[in-house]
């Protein structure tokens, strides 16, 4: 375990024991490494999901669900429904079913930030269509649920929703 230096007052006397709450041991001030909140969507039209491929790191080139961090004072469904339109255009709806909940790590730079993935599903009733004009995505792929079970996704909290998607689809 190394000192860092303290927010507070300076000193290099900044530790942790868990690797979530440090303390400085000279003013004593205190502070978490709470988990950053993620969201995902399984978007589905006749037996297929959509797809994204990441353009930026992490797993820049690797296929993944649309997603991202959910921003201050906003719920999980409307993070979703804020990502799933800057980065495909589609509005996966109202009706999201929620899927469940799975720790990840996402490292950027020179850090490894804790996420907690919350993932939902919606069915779409048209297909839309897909449009790049951002910076995240680089691609597009609808992929039959009948070929999602091999398919490797860029991070293991969406591989498990994925799984537990194809499990209740069954």
């Amino acid at each position: 375990m190394s000192a860092h230096f303290c927010p507070q007052c300076g000193q290099q006397t900044f530790t942790s024991q868990d690797n979530n709450r440090y303390q400085c041991s000279d003013c004593q001030f205190e502070v978490f490494r709470n988990v950053g909140a993620a969201v995902g969507g399984i978007l589905v039209y006749q037996q297929h999901v959509l797809l994204v491929k990441r353009s930026k790191a992490p797993a820049a080139g690797e296929w993944d669900l649309p997603g991202g961090f959910i921003n201050p004072d906003e719920s999980a469904e409307q993070a979703l429904r804020r990502e799933c339109r800057e980065e495909t255009g589609i509005d996966p709806g109202e009706s999201l079913q929620y899927l469940g909940a799975w720790p990840n790590q996402y490292p950027y730079k020179t850090l490894v930030y804790p996420t907690m993935d919350i993932f939902f599903a919606a069915e779409l009733h048209d297909k839309p269509a897909c449009k790049v004009d951002n910076s995240e995505v680089s691609g597009f792929s609808w992929r039959p649920l009948s070929d999602c079970a091999e398919l490797k996704l860029a991070f293991p909290s969406a591989q498990q929703a994925l799984s537990r998607y194809l499990s209740l689809s069954q």
